[in-house]
């Protein structure tokens, strides 16, 4: 490193130390920020309506992210009360312990805090005099109809760096964030990024409910992503192909990955569901069964026409959410305040948080007992003696629509009046033939916020245990999987050796002969 990069480091670590000994500036006035009940929130701060700077912090976290996602938490004191995150040029604030005091000059301010999907926001105003000490009470409680001891809520879809020191700063994200689940994937672009100190129980933090369970991305540029959770040991090799290996050959491929993560205990799946790369292997993994779970809401998007296409070939896959995170800071701004930094999309999974929350989240998504969203809450209930469903939706905000879906249409629907945040809409199934039901909600959105939305997994009206199968659909993810399959057979894709070729080629033409089967 040249000297005066030195020297300037050295000269930002003194400033940065010797803040205790200079004490506040003249005439700052001091706020003791108090939450109640105590909790950990993300806040933000408001001088003369403009977002205000706090400074100094206990601990920061910039997030300048790039394709190798080596960003690090730095902390000036062990155990940090106001954690500064910094991604485009946005300061976020967590306060960790519910409880922070920190130095402003005079002036009008306001102060919003925001925890999960699950609380109303809190806010408060004041004026501060010069020299002025004022307590300033932030007052969170859950919105009605909302129990957050009574949800598992997970982002499957993680890239931070973490060492086991950086575990206490982390869960306190989490908690302020109220997400119960933070699956860290380490991933690789010719070396290992975002890199996990160790894997499995060894490599999981846990209090208080809350759990980071590492995990990993596997990417090609022709097989797709594909996410790998919570298993025992990391599934080499991470990466595979020109694109984001050290090796041209793009072997093996996903089936087999997906069965050694199994091997190892992990959950299995599908990233992205259709973002780029373009291509993907996901209807031969579906076809051939091995998979646990598709992203089917990133970035804020719910994609529902893939989604319901797989279900109606009759290909019963669960459907969660995942951030990309620190993909979706780059993607919008500025960043709407109320969506959490962390798992801005959720998978909820109805369970109380404990000791094994990760257990417990990882049985409900094989289950299919999951709902995604970025915000509302809905739930259905379907009594398969008679086929009646009930569906309810609630949020803090007003809610537009309720609707309840059978094989993807709408065969119930509720419309808002524009101030109700609380649905409910039930109907007759009427399902001769075997069928999925569904229901989702989507609420009130404010300028610069994505749709906001949930949608349940679906629940199955089974006649005569035989699988749902709308022929269209089944006849046009075969038709894909045979262009895809095309495509592959002529790309100039690198195996090890002919026999690998041959291994994956058998594999999908069994799926695509699945697919075609009547």
């Amino acid at each position: 490193m040249p000297r005066y990069l030195i020297a300037v480091l050295f000269g930002l670590m003194l400033a940065w130390a010797g803040w205790e000994e200079m004490g506040p500036p003249p005439f700052a006035a001091r706020v003791d920020l108090v939450v109640e009940p105590r909790m950990p929130v993300r806040f933000y701060l408001r001088k003369s309506g403009g977002l205000f700077r706090i400074a100094p912090v206990d601990a920061a976290i910039p997030i300048k992210s790039d394709v190798f996602y080596r960003d690090h938490l730095y902390r000036r004191v062990p155990d940090p009360r106001i954690i500064e995150v910094v991604a485009t040029d946005q300061y976020h604030y967590l306060l960790t312990k519910g409880m922070g005091t920190f130095h402003l000059p005079a002036g009008k301010y306001k102060i919003e805090a925001y925890r999960g999907l699950f609380y109303t926001p809190g806010e408060a105003e004041f004026e501060l005099q010069p020299n002025e000490t004022r307590r300033v009470t932030l007052r969170m409680k859950p919105w009605e109809g909302a129990d957050p001891s009574a949800w598992i809520s997970s982002d499957d879809h993680i890239h931070l760096t973490r060492s086991k020191a950086d575990d206490p700063a982390f869960l306190d994200w989490l908690e302020a964030e109220d997400l119960t689940v933070g699956n860290f994937l380490a991933l690789q672009r010719q070396m290992d990024a975002a890199p996990q100190y160790a894997f499995g129980r060894s490599g999981e933090a846990r209090r208080r409910g809350y759990s980071i369970r590492p995990g990993q991305e596997i990417r090609n540029e022709f097989w797709g992503h594909i996410n790998v959770l919570g298993a025992s040991a990391m599934v080499r090799p991470m990466s595979t192909g020109l694109m984001y290996a050290n090796s041209p050959e793009s072997y093996p491929f996903p089936s087999l990955q997906f069965a050694e993560g199994r091997r190892l205990g992990g959950l299995t799946g599908y990233a992205h569901f259709f973002q780029k790369p373009q291509r993907s292997a996901i209807y031969m993994d579906a076809a051939l069964g091995g998979i646990d779970f598709v992203e089917v809401m990133q970035f804020s998007v719910l994609k529902t026409g893939p989604w319901y296409e797989l279900l109606n070939a009759g290909l019963r896959v669960t459907g969660i959410a995942g951030s990309d995170f620190p993909v979706p800071l780059n993607n919008r701004r500025p960043w709407p305040l109320w969506l959490p930094l962390l798992g801005p999309e959720r998978t909820l999974v109805k369970a109380r948080p404990g000791e094994a929350s990760y257990e417990t989240w990882a049985k409900g998504v094989k289950e299919g007992r999951v709902v995604v969203s970025n915000g509302p809450l809905v739930e259905l209930t379907l009594d398969r003696a008679t086929g009646r469903v009930e569906a309810w939706a609630g949020f803090f905000r007003p809610l537009e629509s309720l609707e309840i879906v059978r094989n993807g249409e709408v065969i119930a629907s509720v419309r808002g009046d524009g101030s109700r945040t609380r649905l409910t809409a039930s109907v007759a199934a009427e399902c001769p033939q075997s069928c999925w039901i569904a229901a989702r909600t989507q609420a009130r959105k404010l300028d610069g916020e994505p749709e906001i939305q949930a949608h349940t997994n679906p629940e199955y009206l089974l006649r005569d245990g035989k699988p749902v199968r709308v022929e269209s659909a089944r006849r046009a993810v075969a038709a894909k999987w045979e262009e895809e399959l095309a495509y592959f057979r002529n790309a100039g894709i690198v195996f090890p050796d002919d026999a690998k070729r041959w291994e994956f080629f058998t594999a999908a033409e069994k799926a695509l002969a699945i697919l075609k089967a009547e």
